[in-house]
């Protein structure tokens, strides 16, 4: 299924999915959705960004330390959230939706580059993913990085020279109709 053209209703209309349906996404549709999301912006063209788009074996293999980023996590929502929001956190956390995709984004590590700008670009990049994803019928959802855990999903991947943003869990979505929009806050745009 393919949703419309426009941007502006891409946008609005894209929401984060945390229960995926067992189904897989065509290596097509994943090339392509990977090819278009690099065509961002970044600071000095340093084009920074790496994607490990990870399936099966090695998507097992992450999902075992990102459940471990739980332990983290949990006390910063305590009090902030619902106890049915936690716990159906935990939940994501466990098995992340049952994503049949992780995406997991990287940034080069530039001498005398600041990190902000480095990690800046990354997002630029990861934005794109989303709003493709969702134009082709997907569901994403952004997995937040945990500082404690960041070194043990660096050695799942053999990667020692990049620093690690976040991940994308990446699939169909298996809601029965698309989450509705929290309002947007106000005050947020400043004219001067």
């Amino acid at each position: 299924m393919n949703f419309s053209d426009d941007i502006y209703e891409i946008i609005k209309t894209r929401r984060s999915i945390r229960f995926f349906k067992e189904q897989d996404i065509p290596n097509e549709l994943l090339e392509k959705i990977m090819e278009n999301a690099i065509w961002a912006p970044s600071g000095k063209n340093f084009q920074n960004w790496h994607f490990y788009v990870l399936k099966r074996e090695k998507l097992i293999e992450f999902t075992k330390v990102y459940k471990e980023f739980w332990q983290y996590v949990r006390p910063t929502l305590e009090g902030k959230l619902k106890p049915k929001i936690i716990e159906l956190t935990g939940k994501f956390f466990g098995n992340i939706g049952n994503a049949p995709v992780v995406i997991l984004a990287f940034s080069d590590i530039i001498p005398g580059e600041e990190p902000i700008t480095s990690m800046g670009s990354v997002f630029l990049a990861i934005q794109n993913l989303l709003l493709l994803a969702h134009k082709e019928g997907l569901g994403t959802c952004v997995l937040g990085r945990v500082e404690q855990k960041a070194e043990a999903v660096k050695k799942l991947l053999g990667v020692e020279d990049k620093e690690f943003l976040c991940g994308i869990a990446l699939g169909y979505s298996n809601y029965d109709k698309t989450p509705p929009a929290p309002p947007r806050k106000e005050d947020r745009i400043h004219w001067l």
